[in-house]
């Protein structure tokens, strides 16, 4: 076969620590179709550096995806690292897939560390799974940024994107360009089933929680503005408030040039 017919396919990597966050995970992955995508699970034992102690067990558990879910191909890999490092390096994947450990705040290894550290600026697109059953309402934060398209460009990139209910959410906060962000976001969806639109005022942060909350849709969609320290902290974070409340999947994403 020449190099012209090799056709690089879709690579979802699926964090496993073997805790319930992760059989969560990989629920939600198993509840849908990957036609043409290929599956990697990687269970990392986290270690402070290379050849460093390990630092704690961690369960490496046999999975077997159905045939519905409709992979080329299923992978395990067992690594010894940082987990950060880890999944922030995969940047040949089309998607990193992780659960939430939630308790009472982001805690734990995966969903504190590791989750939160990822989320502020994720290498890759990233969903955060925190339930496992299928999507069918999908609600996407349009705002004109950069991360947003890109975000966008991710859902679509779904294989089983098509046909699902989507409503569009854009919040006037005085400096988004509310008109301008839906006009475009709008236009992507030519042939494909229409969404809804959804505007509201005032702070994304606040706004943006309060409709999933009244709505609950299955999955959210919104680009990360990237913030860290000081910034994050006095700005709010939609994304944290977001994980708290655990009302919905998380499917963020980054661009480098916001």
């Amino acid at each position: 076969m020449s190099d012209a017919a090799v056709v690089e396919r879709p690579v979802l990597v699926m964090a496993d620590d073997g805790a319930p966050s992760s059989d969560v995970a990989w629920l939600w992955v198993t509840s849908h179709r990957w036609q043409g995508w290929a599956l990697e699970s990687v269970t990392v034992t986290e270690a402070p550096f290379p050849g460093g102690p390990v630092r704690g067990p961690v369960r490496s558990v046999p999975r077997t995806a159905p045939e519905s879910a409709a992979f080329v191909s299923v992978d395990h890999l067992d690594v010894v690292g940082d987990p950060r490092v880890v999944l922030f390096e995969r940047s040949d994947a089309a998607l990193v897939v992780l659960g939430s450990h939630h308790h009472g705040h982001l805690g734990g290894l995966w969903a504190g560390s590791t989750t939160e550290w990822l989320v502020v600026r994720p290498s890759v697109p990233l969903l955060v799974a925190v339930h496992g059953h299928v999507t069918r309402t999908v609600a996407i934060c349009v705002d004109g940024s950069t991360s947003a398209r890109r975000a966008l460009e991710t859902f679509h990139s779904l294989p089983w994107s098509d046909g699902l209910e989507v409503t569009l959410v854009a919040v006037d906060d005085g400096a988004t360009d509310v008109d301008r962000a839906l006009t475009e976001a709008e236009a992507t969806f030519a042939g494909r089933r229409p969404p809804a639109v959804v505007r509201r005022v005032g702070a994304a942060r606040r706004e943006i929680p309060a409709h999933v909350r009244e709505q609950c849709p299955d999955l959210v969609v919104l680009g990360t503005r990237g913030l860290t320290g000081l910034a994050r902290l006095t700005a709010g974070s939609t994304v944290s408030a977001l994980l708290k409340d655990r009302t919905a999947n998380l499917l963020l994403a980054h661009s480098a040039e916001q």
